[in-house]
């Protein structure tokens, strides 16, 4: 997930996004968010972590209700499954995928590539050269894609690799990975994962593509050139995953959004949102307000996506525990389908009517 940007007060655009004022969220349908997607052949989840189940029932029993996917915020990364390079510590991620099996829900993997989270053991062994950058990947495929076969059919095979625009002009984002086995390592670790399991749906998981400014139209030209190269290159990848970190200020258009996914899925992947929620600038004092403009954006981002043809809709957290204050240490503010006491937001009211297909009141 990318730190906020600065991107300053500039109108959104594109249908629905104007700051409409929402009613109250329990004037929106009554049923689960995953019916109401299901109805359209979507599916809707959102990230948990195995602790979050364990320590807060009520929590848990939201999670069971609204989402019919589970993505792992953490479980399913190296920093949780490697503790050391003996050792594949499966314990969080079998807690959700044990989870889902009890309330009828499909778990995705994330991530098996990424520059971060990682312990300082396997950052050292990245450091020992290309050999050893690969048997150490080739092990950990081995072990997580092996274990995980029967219960997660779809992985983050790679996380985040394009260099993000305001930092870098290169293609890729430096990271453990490129150092140790250069520009290749994206194909190697894509084919490894399709070696080991044909039937798996391999995607690639990014941020920066969601809003109407110079940044987003330079890291989609990127990300299409990344899977268009992979694609040329007969690397396996089968879907592309938008988080969608919405910036609440940042302008919005349905066009560019559109014509980019319609891009996307003219290379024959399918695309899904991965880690849906509103990051604010500040966070205002008028409460209401704030919600009225970020479940607008919301709206007007869900429905433009999946009529574009998203398969998916998966929401970074269902519950903001901060309730939109401010964090200490400081965060961006973020705000989410239920609030710090797990009650439903405008933003859920939001989602709901773009599942159905449906304008704002």
């Amino acid at each position: 997930m990318p730190a906020a940007r600065d991107f300053g007060r500039r109108p959104l655009l594109g249908a629905g996004a104007a700051a409409l004022a929402l009613p109250a969220a329990a004037q929106a349908p009554d049923e689960p968010l995953r019916a109401t997607a299901a109805r359209r052949g979507i599916t809707f989840g959102c990230v948990v972590h195995s602790r979050w189940l364990h320590r807060n029932r009520a929590l848990a029993d939201i999670v069971a209700r609204e989402a019919a996917m589970l993505v792992p915020e953490g479980d399913g990364k190296w920093w949780e499954l490697r503790p050391d390079e003996a050792t594949f510590d499966f314990s969080g991620l079998d807690g959700i995928v044990a989870f889902a099996a009890r309330h009828n829900q499909t778990v995705r993997g994330h991530t098996l590539v990424w520059d971060f989270a990682m312990r300082d053991w396997t950052l050292r062994a990245l450091e020992e050269g290309p050999a050893r950058a690969q048997a150490l990947m080739e092990a950990h495929f081995d072990g997580v894609l092996g274990h995980y076969a029967p219960s997660i059919r779809d992985w983050d095979v790679a996380n985040e690799v394009v260099a993000d625009p305001w930092k870098s002009d290169e293609l890729l984002k430096e990271s453990p990975w490129l150092r140790a086995l250069g520009p290749g390592y994206i194909d190697l670790a894509y084919r490894a994962a399709r070696r080991r399991d044909p039937g798996l749906t391999l995607t690639y998981n990014d941020y920066g593509c969601e809003h109407d400014t110079a940044y987003d139209d330079e890291k989609r030209r990127r990300v299409l050139t990344l899977v268009r190269g992979m694609k040329d290159r007969g690397v396996p990848l089968d879907a592309l995953g938008l988080q969608g970190h919405l910036h609440r200020d940042a302008a919005f258009s349905a066009a560019k959004l559109t014509e980019f996914v319609r891009e996307v899925r003219a290379l024959g992947l399918r695309v899904i949102v991965t880690e849906l929620d509103v990051i604010e600038p500040e966070a205002q004092s008028d409460l209401a307000a704030r919600y009225a403009r970020s479940a607008a954006l919301v709206h007007a981002f869900v429905s433009t996506i999946l009529e574009a043809g998203a398969e998916a809709v998966l929401c970074w957290d269902l519950a903001d525990p901060a309730g939109g204050a401010p964090s200490d240490p400081p965060s961006p503010p973020r705000l989410l389908p239920l609030d710090a006491d797990l009650r439903r937001t405008p933003i859920w009211g939001a989602l709901a009517r773009a599942l159905e297909g449906r304008p704002l009141p």
